[in-house]
């Protein structure tokens, strides 16, 4: 009987070789009886012996095994014509000289020298595409989807998954492919995986002994399959899994790239994990800043009005005391003697507690900076003008010098113009008379500084409320910490000099930048 071998493709014979001799080699290189180029088919691949009775093939120990009929053999095995053989990922069928190609094959693949090329050109692509994704994004989902696109293209697998160990050995899904499908493997073959680090190969899923009662495989029609741990500094991360719903669609050989690539992503995917994590946590850390910011303000607010009880009581006091002295006095006078000088006095004292009380509701309702960019040297300039009766009154002469160019910055318009005024207001209660008074404008650091008077340079100066001059009587004024809270609240402060007598002189500071919408109205 004459026997051939014809490697298929599809259901036609697209190579014919005759069995002319008792033993026939097959394998990929140029020393075998018939050469399938085929990355797939081992050196040395297989034999086929006749005698007029008997045809065998034989297993010559190949890498990927013989398949007759979908059937791995073991050693060896008798053949019939009509016998379709796999060897690599080429379908051969055996055949008498006048045989029919009646039994249609499912071909897989069938390689070339040319094809072959391109493929290993088509790795190394891969590879570089997906090492220029992963450090040009630290996103493990979006990482996921392009790792997945990019390994269709070699792969060409159905479905794909990713996933890392959490630290009780639970599976946590970062992408997969289609989204939200899970991974079809057994706990078993999870933990099979998690201690040993081992990957994993299936030619036929669906046949194999250990997967034929896997529920999830027989539902999914799983045949082919890729699964690589993600091990970085010997421990493993997590998996890679591809899949086909044919047989035979990888090899060992593809095996090996998928581990390649598995030990490409380990470390990039831990860096992404960790810079996520880091995210988290600055995320957590921006939070408790705000929550200890808020409880700093609403403290400081507290502390505020705990000043403005003291100064109350500070303003309050002086005058109804001289009102009090003033009416005593009134009392043991003949009215015809009471002068105007005396009942000036007492108006003027009464006048006092007036405009105290107005300016303590005022301070109850100073409501939160709305900033916008704003001259600041148009502010000054602006209450010194809207004070010039009381300058004259002081015989005071204001100067004003800017000693910056930074003077537009993000402040709340009205709010200042009300904290100028109340230190205009100090200074004229118990500040010097006949004199020039200087105001400059200049930057200190990240501050602009107005100063009303002289300051000499490294002088040092406190807040109202510090030690050194909490307890002297203007630290209390009222009209000081007004526009110690305006400051406050734009980020700035009130600055006094503890070895002055009096609130003189007075530095209000403000920040020249801040995060805030800057636009000008």
């Amino acid at each position: 009987m004459d026997l051939s071998l014809n490697i298929m493709t599809g259901n036609r014979s697209v190579e014919e070789h005759f069995l002319s001799g008792p033993v026939t080699f097959i394998g990929r290189t140029s020393d075998n009886d018939i050469i399938l180029p085929d990355k797939n088919v081992s050196k040395k691949h297989a034999k086929i012996t006749c005698t007029e009775d008997l045809v065998e093939i034989h297993d010559l120990g190949s890498t990927n095994g013989v398949f007759v009929n979908n059937k791995r053999i073991h050693n060896r095995c008798h053949l019939q014509p009509g016998d379709i053989i796999r060897i690599g990922q080429t379908n051969v069928k055996l055949s008498t000289r006048d045989d029919e190609l009646l039994t249609e094959t499912h071909i897989l693949h069938q390689f070339s020298p040319e094809i072959e090329h391109n493929l290993d050109h088509k790795k190394l692509q891969a590879l570089y595409d997906i090492t220029t994704d992963l450090t040009g994004n630290l996103d493990i989902g979006i990482l996921g989807e392009k790792i997945f696109s990019t390994l269709r293209g070699i792969f060409s697998q159905d479905r794909g998954y990713l996933a890392l160990f959490n630290s009780d050995g639970a599976l946590h899904p970062v992408c997969s492919e289609p989204p939200g499908k899970q991974i079809p493997l057994s706990r078993s073959i999870v933990n099979r995986m998690f201690r040993s680090g081992e990957s994993l190969l299936f030619e036929d899923a669906i046949h194999d002994a250990a997967l034929r009662e896997e529920e999830s495989i027989l539902s999914l029609k799983v045949r082919s399959a890729l699964c690589v741990p993600l091990i970085y500094n010997s421990q493993i991360l997590g998996l890679i899994y591809l899949d086909q719903g044919v047989p035979g669609a990888y090899s060992q050989d593809d095996l090996d790239f998928f581990r390649s690539i598995g030990s490409l992503l380990a470390p990039l995917i831990e860096n992404a994990r960790l810079w996520s994590e880091l995210k988290k946590r600055y995320k957590n850390t921006v939070e408790t800043l705000k929550k200890t910011e808020s409880s700093l303000i609403e403290a400081e607010r507290t502390a505020a009005y705990v000043r403005l009880a003291h100064a109350m009581a500070h303003e309050i006091r002086n005058p109804v005391m001289v009102i009090g002295g003033l009416v005593r006095k009134i009392s043991k006078c003949d009215n015809k003697n009471i002068n105007d000088d005396v009942l000036q006095a007492i108006i003027s004292s009464v006048n006092r507690v007036e405009t105290v009380l107005k300016e303590v509701d005022s301070f109850v309702k100073i409501p939160a900076p709305v900033r916008k960019l704003q001259k600041l040297d148009d502010l000054v300039q602006e209450q010194i003008s809207s004070h010039s009766e009381q300058f004259s009154n002081n015989s005071l002469t204001p100067v004003l010098k800017v000693n910056t160019s930074h003077v537009l910055i993000p402040i709340d318009s009205e709010l200042i113009r009300k904290a100028l005024s109340m230190i205009l207001e100090e200074i004229f209660f118990s500040g010097p008379r006949k004199a020039d008074m200087i105001i400059s404008i200049d930057e200190d650091n990240n501050d602009i500084r107005v100063t009303f008077g002289d300051i000499s340079s490294g002088q040092r100066l406190c807040k109202p409320f510090d030690p050194e001059i909490r307890d002297k009587p203007w630290s209390l004024g009222l009209f000081l910490n007004i526009a110690h809270k305006i400051l406050s609240d734009h980020g700035g402060c009130i600055m006094l000099s503890p070895t002055s007598h009096t609130a003189f002189p007075i530095v209000m500071k403000v920040p020249k930048s801040i995060d805030i919408d800057t636009s000008v109205k």
